[in-house]
Formats: structure tokens, C-alpha cells, sequence
């Protein structure tokens, strides 16, 4: 039974809203998840992932737009400052080339391997970071082209170290004003940083300073030059002939202005007369030995020095033994190098020189004559030659020593330096250096009408700045019936000294110019007391001569032989 009527409610349909909710949420979610896939999908080609490539990011580019990314940051100038001042620097001028094609697959290869599509879907929906992932840059450039660039820029800008100089009026050397240059090493270093990084593409090139030139054998060699053309004496000829060489005997570097003119050797011939008897001793000089070593050297006289040859000649008679002794020395000398020096006749004493050969050698140099005699020849080049083999045995026990072992000690060779140590006639090359500075040296002056007149030296010179050798050959065509010439080749010797001591010393250079005694030539020999020649000591020359302050002594004879007849020179006296 079923009852109507007021008071009862009649049962409607009722909707299934929650189901309703959730069926449209999960519908919702449906459409929004086919849109963020179909989102991701679309998108599946660019680089999701966290992905920087030489330092350069590119998430979210295609491979394509990320490789013109790189590609536009690393084309980029770089601005270099060369003291401040900036230059671009274009990579494409020197070669840079970023390997794209290799990064991009390089970048592919590390996707493949760390990527999950529905883990980076993942990622994509909830904004989770992936791992990032990193490609180094791949690029090469021409170091050949940066090279070239730099030079370049070197070129234009830098203020290099200027040369050393020459003072004529002070005969002094001044060293060149220093500079500033780049330093292409390690400038070309930091170059290279900057062109494989991203940001901070500037480059301070680095520079380094240059300390100013010193003067070198091309400057000395260009001041005296000068020198001789102030003077007025043509080193060239054909009226006047100047040669010089210098040699440094601490490095060896040399200089030279005609080594190779023969001249007439005149008294320099001493120096291989010397060498000769002591390689012929067998035993240790006597005293009267010694007494003619000195008088050929210090005293320059020749009658002792012919004795020096005739002593180890051999033959029947006086004549035969002196012509084989003049052949020692002219073997002597070429076996040491001198090649180009001879003596066949003994030293003129007053009478017609006689010789033992008419086939001298003949000139290295026949451009330039120097007329040379024909008994007696060197060149320049030889005597240096000679000097340096002595010093080189005295100082360390090879030149002559080695050349000739059997024939010279050490101690030999510092007796032959000690006795040319002793020669002082107060000119040339002495003149050229202070007062007490050590010169071991032979000098030779004379000539004839027909020749033409020769003033030489050849010197080791000891000094503050270094030991070198000196020698100094200078002829003039013109000559008096005596054979004097004038004093400008006294005085050029003289000058050209100064120059070469004033380059081995230049920060104590002889500025002022020292005046001789004997203004018209040297000053005469020192000897002990002829009576005493056991006063002439090889290792002390100055033993019987002078005092320690360089006076002459009481007892020793000024002017041998004739011994005190002419006036002592002032810096001989006390």
C-alpha cells in the first residue's frame, strides 16, 4: 500500500558529480600530458639537457643553432694592448678554426649514452635538472700566421736598444740607450689562452726591456776608421798604408783593417828571433844569453839579436851557422802559423846585408804594396799569430807548448812575455794605455828613400777589462834620404792604442791623452850594469833597471851600450 498525498517527498535522480570531478580532472590531466608530450616531442630536437660547449651554453638551440653560437663567440677579435694601445686581432687572420662537424658528435655521443626519453620526459614535467653535460672546444690555428702578425707589430711599434757609440773628441765608447720590445714567446702564449676561451678575449702583450747594445768589434773597428780619416792618414793607400788587428783573448772575438799586407818587419822580426833560441835551448839560458835576449828586445839591438841566430845555426864557419839560423827562425815561424814571415839576411849593423835566399814567399795580398824589403817580411796577421800562441802557453800551457811540446814549457813562455813585458820606450802602443798598465810588445821604425819609412808594434796588452792583442802596422811612401818619415804614423799608433784600450775599459777609459817624453821618437833602453849580467832575470825584468815605483837604479845603463850618455827621461827619474 503506498501512500500520497502532502507530507511525503518523492525520490528524484541524483548526479554522479564527484565522479564527474575526478572523470574530468583525469581527462584534464590526459589532455594536458598528450599536450606537454606532444610539447616535448616536438621539441625532442633541441638540446634539453644542461649542455655547454667550449664554455659557450647552449640548451634549448638545435645542433645547428648551437654550433652558430659557438661559432659567432670564438669568431669574435681580440683586443690586444700592446703598452695600452689596442689592436684587433681577427682569428680567421691567423687561421682559427672551431671543428664544429667534431663537437656535434661529440655531443650526440654523450646524449645517446645519457639520455632516457620517458626519464627526460620526466625531468621536462617536473623541471628537474639533468646531468649536465660538457664539450670541450675543438679549434686549431696557424702559429706560423700569429707569428707573422706579432713580427709585424714588433716591427712597427717597438722602440728597440739603439747601438753603442763613439766619442772621437774623448776617444771613449758609450753604450747604446736601452729599449722596449715585445716578447713574442711568451706574448704568442697568452694569445693562444685567449682564443680558446669564450669571455675575456683581451691579451695584454708582453713586453720585455733591452739593455742598450755595447760596442762590438764592428764598432771598434768603424772608430778607428774614423780615427785615421781625422788624422788624415788613408788606412787604403796607395801613398800611406795602415793596418790593425785586435784580438780578445778572453772570448776570441777579432778585428781587423788589412791583416794581410806584407811589410817590412824591421824590428818586430824580434819576436820570432826570440821564439826560435828558446825552442832550440836544451837547457835554461845562461847569463850570457840572457844578456842578448835582453839587448834584442829591450834595447832592439841588432847585433845581439843576430847572435840569438847564429847560436843554434849550424855549419863550419860564422857565416854558415848565422844563414842556417835565419832559416830556423823563417821554419820556426811558419810552423806556428806565421806563414807569410821570413828573414834571410842578419840584422843591419852597418854593413851591406847579405842573403841566403832570393825566393822570398810571395805577398798574400798583392793589392796593396807596402814595399816591403826583401830580406826581412811579415803581415800583421802573422804577428798576431805568433803573440797569441805565446800568450796562450804562458797563460794556460797550450800554444806553443802544444804545438811544439818538445820545444817549449810554460815557464819558457812566460820568460819570453816577462822579457817583452820589460821593453818601455815611453810611444805607440804603450802611449795608449796609463801608465803601468803591462804591455808585452816588439817595435820596429825605419825605411829608406826608395821605400818608403814603417812604424810598427805588436803588443799583449794587460788591462782592467781584458787582455787582448794589439798590432799595428802603418807605411807612408815618402821618406827622407835617412828613411824618416813623419810623426803622424808615431802619433796614429799612438791614437789607435788609446781607442782599443779605451774599448776594453770603457767605464775607465784614458780620456786625456798621455804626452811623450821624447816628442820626436821613443825614449832610449834601460839594462842592468853591463858588468852584472847575471842581474837580467827572465822572471823579473825590472831586477837590475828599475825600482818598485818604475825609477831608473843607480848602477843601471841607460841608453846600451854606450850607457848614461844622453839625458834620463823625467818618468824615469824619482
Amino acid at each position: 500500500m503506498s501512500l500520497t498525498g502532502l507530507g511525503t517527498r518523492q525520490r528524484g535522480v541524483r548526479l554522479p558529480i564527484l565522479s564527474l570531478l575526478s572523470g574530468g580532472m583525469l581527462l584534464a590531466s590526459l589532455i594536458m600530458f598528450t599536450l606537454e608530450l606532444a610539447n616535448f616531442s616536438q621539441n625532442r630536437d633541441k638540446l634539453q639537457t644542461d649542455i655547454t660547449v667550449g664554455g659557450v651554453p647552449v640548451t634549448g638551440l638545435t645542433l645547428s643553432e648551437a654550433a652558430a653560437t659557438w661559432q659567432n663567440v670564438y669568431e669574435q677579435p681580440l683586443t690586444l694592448t700592446y703598452q695600452g694601445n689596442p689592436i684587433l686581432l681577427y682569428p680567421a687572420e691567423i687561421g682559427f678554426r672551431v671543428n664544429s662537424a667534431q663537437m656535434q658528435e661529440e655531443i650526440r655521443a654523450k646524449l645517446i649514452t645519457s639520455s632516457n626519453y620517458w626519464a627526460d620526459f620526466w625531468n621536462y614535467l617536473w623541471q628537474q635538472p639533468t646531468a649536465p653535460v660538457e664539450v670541450a672546444l675543438s679549434a686549431d690555428y696557424s702559429e706560423a700566421r700569429l707569428r707573422e702578425f706579432l713580427t709585424d707589430v714588433a716591427y712597427r711599434y717597438d722602440q728597440g736598444a739603439s747601438d753603442a757609440g763613439f766619442d772621437l773628441s774623448t776617444m771613449s765608447f758609450r753604450a747604446g740607450a736601452g729599449g722596449l720590445k715585445l716578447d713574442l714567446k711568451a706574448s704568442m702564449a697568452a694569445i693562444q689562452e685567449a682564443l680558446f676561451r669564450p669571455t675575456n678575449r683581451e691579451v695584454a702583450l708582453v713586453m720585455e726591456n733591452e739593455g742598450g747594445r755595447a760596442a762590438d768589434m764592428k764598432t771598434l773597428e768603424q772608430a778607428v776608421r774614423a780615427y785615421l780619416n781625422q788624422i788624415a792618414f788613408d788606412p787604403d793607400g796607395p801613398e800611406t798604408l795602415a793596418s790593425v788587428g785586435v784580438i780578445d783573448l778572453q772570448t776570441g772575438d777579432e778585428m781587423w783593417i788589412h791583416p794581410d799586407i806584407a811589410y817590412s818587419a824591421m824590428s818586430t822580426i824580434k819576436i820570432p828571433i826570440l821564439i826560435n833560441i828558446f825552442s832550440k835551448l836544451s837547457f835554461a839560458p845562461d847569463d850570457q844569453v840572457k844578456w842578448l835576449m835582453g839587448a834584442s828586445i829591450l834595447c832592439s839591438n841588432n847585433s845581439a839579436s843576430n847572435f840569438l841566430m847564429q847560436i843554434p845555426g849550424q855549419g863550419a864557419n860564422e857565416r854558415l851557422r848565422l844563414g842556417d839560423g835565419l832559416r830556423q827562425v823563417t821554419e820556426t815561424a811558419k810552423s806556428i802559423g806565421a806563414n807569410y814571415t821570413f828573414i834571410t839576411a842578419p840584422l843591419w849593423v852597418g854593413a851591406e846585408p847579405w842573403s841566403i835566399s832570393n825566393d822570398p814567399p810571395p805577398v798574400p795580398n798583392p793589392l796593396y804594396n807596402a814595399k816591403p824589403d826583401l830580406w826581412s817580411r811579415t803581415t800583421p796577421e802573422d804577428m798576431a799569430v805568433m803573440l797569441q800562441m805565446l800568450y796562450d802557453c804562458a797563460e794556460f800551457g797550450s800554444g806553443l807548448a802544444a804545438a811544439m811540446p818538445e820545444n817549449f814549457t810554460q815557464l819558457e813562455c812566460k820568460q819570453m812575455v816577462e822579457l817583452l813585458s820589460g821593453n818601455i820606450i815611453n810611444r805607440l802602443i804603450e802611449l795608449g794605455a796609463p801608465l803601468g798598465t803591462r804591455i808585452a810588445h816588439k817595435n820596429g821604425w825605419g825605411g829608406s828613400f826608395q821605400i818608403g819609412a814603417n812604424v810598427s808594434d805588436a803588443a799583449i796588452v794587460y788591462s782592467p777589462g781584458g787582455n787582448y792583442i794589439l798590432v799595428t802596422y802603418m807605411w807612408e811612401a815618402k821618406a827622407d834620404q835617412s828613411g824618416i818619415g813623419s810623426l803622424l804614423p808615431w802619433e796614429g799608433i799612438e791614437g789607435i792604442s788609446r781607442i782599443v784600450y779605451n774599448f776594453f775599459n770603457p767605464t775607465q777609459p784614458l780620456i786625456t791623452a798621455r804626452i811623450p817624453d821624447n816628442a820626436f821618437g821613443a825614449v832610449d833602453c834601460v839594462m842592468p850594469d853591463p858588468t852584472r849580467m847575471e842581474l837580467l832575470d827572465l822572471n823579473n825584468i825590472r831586477s837590475g833597471r828599475f825600482d818598485e815605483n818604475g825609477h831608473i837604479l843607480p848602477d843601471a845603463c841607460y841608453g846600451y851600450p854606450a850607457c848614461g850618455q844622453d839625458p834620463i827621461p823625467p818618468s824615469f827619474k824619482p
